[in-house]
């Protein structure tokens, strides 16, 4: 019964990251009260969960606002969708007065080119150098890329291009187009056959799956980790301790770095108020001419440090 009310509610989301996010607030809010949510549910009066939740919110006060608010808002929406609803004046005087505003504590940054060089060749292979050049070519999201089917990727295309289908995306805004510079296209060619006949370090064999970086977001931060400490790069915020160069710093330095339109820069970042305006989705191969045109302001290996 659990499970089965758990995976009920979270296949209602098509993107895979969300639920897994999901999942693991659920597991959390359960782990705080103690018992599983269908043995909590029996006799539950939304008093008693809001008390509940209360604590809950309370007790990730050592995250970031954003991920505790976020959290909060799943276990509200999970019980909301199951019949126990917090009445507005209630949660609208808890958000005014409590939450505090969802924006980073951490004073990151994009990064200049002449770091990311660093970065990229203090990663450990070429499954890393693959990835994080990657991302640094197309503004998308590491939870995104991750996603990818080798099928996705056109090499035939110049720029080379990458389909971003809806399922892979935040929201599920839709699918879109982003495009790799000629050294991402390189790399990724260099670690598509590196790969043949070897195994991630979960054992699985990269001939055996058609994902083009089979591993996990935990194993995705740790190789920029590990190459932000060997290049000496691993500054951190004096407040809290959280480096200021991280996953999202690529999506940061593609916005600064891209050099095309606002428009088009947007879009093809997936944010959903420029998706269907832009000519990204009418007319793609004008993106890319335009990314084309701009490219070496993305190239990491390709000029002066900016």
């Amino acid at each position: 019964m659990l499970e089965k009310m758990k995976n009920e509610w979270l296949g209602q989301f098509e993107n895979e990251n969300t639920r897994k996010q999901y999942r693991v607030t659920l597991d959390q809010f359960e782990n705080f009260v103690g018992e599983g949510v269908s043995g909590y549910f029996e006799g539950l009066e939304w008093k008693d969960f809001w008390e509940d939740l209360q604590g809950f919110w309370k007790s990730l006060l050592d995250k970031a606002p954003k991920t505790q608010n976020n959290r909060v808002r799943v276990i509200k929406l999970f019980f909301k969708d199951h019949g126990i609803e917090i009445p507005d004046p209630q949660w609208g005087k808890f958000r005014r007065r409590r939450m505090r505003a969802s924006r980073p504590q951490t004073q990151d940054r994009a990064g200049r080119k002449e770091e990311w060089r660093r970065i990229i060749l203090n990663m450990a292979s070429p499954q890393g150098r693959a990835l994080y050049l990657t991302l640094l070519s197309t503004g998308a999201r590491v939870g995104e890329t991750l996603q990818i089917r080798i099928d996705d990727v056109d090499f035939d295309s110049d720029p080379a291009r990458i389909n971003l289908r809806a399922e892979y995306t935040k929201g599920g805004v839709g699918d879109r187009t982003v495009f790799l510079t000629d050294e991402a296209e390189s790399m990724l060619k260099s670690y598509l056959g590196w790969r043949k006949g070897k195994k991630n370090a979960a054992g699985v064999a990269y001939d055996e799956t058609d994902e083009l970086f089979p591993f996990t977001q935990q194993t995705a931060r740790e190789m920029l980790y590990n190459a932000l400490e060997r290049a000496g790069l691993d500054s951190r915020d004096r407040r809290t301790n959280h480096r200021e160069i991280h996953t999202h710093s690529t999506r940061k330095f593609f916005r600064s770095n891209c050099g095309l339109g606002e428009a088009l820069t947007h879009a093809i970042m997936g944010h959903r108020e420029y998706l269907d305006s832009s000519y990204l989705r009418v007319d793609p191969d004008r993106a890319a001419r335009e990314f084309r045109e701009n490219m070496d302001n993305l190239k990491i290996f390709g000029g002066e440090s900016s």
